[in-house]
């Protein structure tokens, strides 16, 4: 009797933890038959837009429930369309990302006209991160930096990059003596100005025309440097007689509001390109982006394709490692903002 008793006390509760783990059982991934869009505020055919499409690519294999992911280009003012677009309609639902440039860190720090987008608020997956700028020089020109004479010339889109923080910072605080070439549509344009002799000095990240300069007999002679948290700036391992900013500056080196507005500005291109998901986007929601992001960092043929895609020496940052250096940048001081935007008047005249 007993024995029987037991039985079905035990028959019972077998069925109601059975039947209670039907729904977790039956429940199937979040992003299960949804379509992820990642936007995108720059034209196809780019280097953003190639790093977008392969990160899309490989979402689509690490996502659970292996949702569809497409790439949506929402060109114009800079990728400010595409950033003021996703505050104001992406929801938290996860199912539309952001991949930003280090045009919309800029646009945020300067605080620049028509920006309405709050980066601070939004959730970040991570990033992808390509090495810091080197500059290039004319040997011959090189002594011509800190005398008298026709000023050495640089060319720029519009003088807002991130390594052309050294040579602002450089002309007001160590007097050098440059001027700037404004207007170039991107960096290929820049790079032949600089090899026709049309400018004196020409800065770039990518490693392959690093190399292929100094084959030719340009020199580098100093570098942005990667900012890390700590607020220094670490130069580029295969550069490593080549001095960071920071250390040509000296004794000459600004303390407070002028290295404040420095080191937001020119530890920009540290923080990568982030991926982001809109604010108020909850965690159950947002974890599976990041660990999706993680899985694809260590995928070996990803590996090998965004070194193919954005050059060998790209780096994939997880969300903790890169959020503590936006807090950084992105906590700039009104005060700082400011003081960014005079030198910007001062020596580009805009």
């Amino acid at each position: 009797m007993r024995n029987r008793l037991h039985n079905r006390i035990s028959l019972a509760f077998g069925l109601i933890l059975w039947t209670s783990a039907i729904p977790a059982l039956a429940q199937d991934p979040y992003y299960k038959g949804k379509s992820v869009r990642i936007i995108l505020g720059f034209g196809s055919g780019g280097g953003v837009d190639a790093e977008a499409r392969l990160v899309a690519r490989f979402f689509e294999r690490y996502l659970p429930g292996a949702p569809s992911v497409i790439v949506q280009n929402m060109p114009g003012a800079g990728g400010m369309v595409a950033t003021n677009w996703f505050e104001q309609f992406a929801k938290p639902d996860g199912l539309i990302l952001h991949y930003t440039g280090t045009t919309a860190l800029n646009q945020q720090i300067f605080g620049a006209e028509g920006a309405k987008f709050d980066l601070r608020q939004w959730q970040l997956i991570g990033s992808i991160f390509r090495q810091t700028s080197v500059a290039m020089i004319r040997p011959d020109k090189l002594n011509r930096l800190t005398v008298p004479g026709p000023p050495l010339k640089i060319g720029v889109r519009g003088g807002d990059e991130g390594w052309n923080s050294i040579f602002l910072w450089g002309a007001e605080f160590l007097k050098w003596n440059v001027t700037w070439v404004m207007g170039y549509p991107g960096g290929g344009e820049i790079r032949l100005a600089f090899r026709r002799g049309e400018t004196d000095i020409f800065a770039t990240a990518a490693l392959t025309n690093l190399k292929e300069l100094t084959g030719e007999g340009f020199k580098p002679f100093v570098q942005q440097g990667r900012l890390t948290a700590a607020g220094s700036f670490q130069g580029r391992p295969e550069f490593p007689e080549v001095p960071p900013f920071q250390e040509l500056l000296g004794q000459h080196r600004p303390t407070g509001i002028p290295w404040q507005a420095y080191l937001s500005w020119a530890g920009v291109d540290s923080a990568g390109r982030p991926l982001y998901a809109a604010a108020r986007t909850p965690p159950e929601i947002l974890r599976p982006l990041q660990d999706a992001f993680a899985k694809m960092k260590g995928d070996k043929t990803f590996q090998s394709e965004i070194f193919r895609v954005a050059g060998e020496d790209v780096h994939v940052l997880l969300a903790t490692e890169v959020e503590p250096l936006l807090r950084q940048l992105l906590a700039v001081s009104p005060a700082a903002r400011d003081f960014s935007n005079s030198l910007v008047k001062k020596y580009l005249r805009r």
